[in-house]
């Protein structure tokens, strides 16, 4: 399941980080930055919450990149991307292993932290599995 969700993280986090190339420059400043995800799984299922957090080094040409900055799975596909400078949000289908993701994605850009939540539906063999992380980062400083 962990191989399956691993993209949402993964755009969810640098997505986010990627689209200069949409003529919107994100109000997010370049360096070392700080990500928690914190990911729940919704309804009467008895999992734990998942608290995950990485650091990463966004430099201003990661930024300038745009798209080709994000390493998006072959087996997911995005669609209805919005961003403004101060925002984002995107809906993306990943089916992999016989396991179908479905998710939405909301971010907010504030120059040194940003917040978002990314709400996901997974369809496996146990059934349909709704899913909630909640994204925080800061910038913690220069890229070492």
């Amino acid at each position: 399941m962990m191989r399956v969700l691993r993209p949402v993280f993964i755009a969810g986090t640098l997505l986010m980080l990627s689209h200069g190339a949409l003529a919107t420059d994100l109000n997010i400043q370049p360096g070392d930055w700080e990500f928690t995800n914190v990911t729940r799984i919704l309804g009467d299922s008895p999992f734990p919450e998942h608290t995950t957090t990485n650091r990463q080094c966004i430099t201003a040409e990661d930024v300038a990149k745009g798209p080709q900055f994000m390493d998006l799975s072959e087996h997911c596909d995005m669609s209805n991307l919005q961003v403004t400078s101060g925002t984002m949000r995107y809906d993306m289908l990943c089916r992999e292993n016989g396991m179908e993701v479905q998710m939405t994605a909301d971010m907010t850009f504030q120059g040194d932290r940003l917040s978002g939540q990314v709400n996901a539906e997974l369809e496996g063999p146990m059934g349909r599995m709704p899913m909630q992380t909640d994204i925080t980062a800061r910038r913690v400083g220069d890229c070492p």
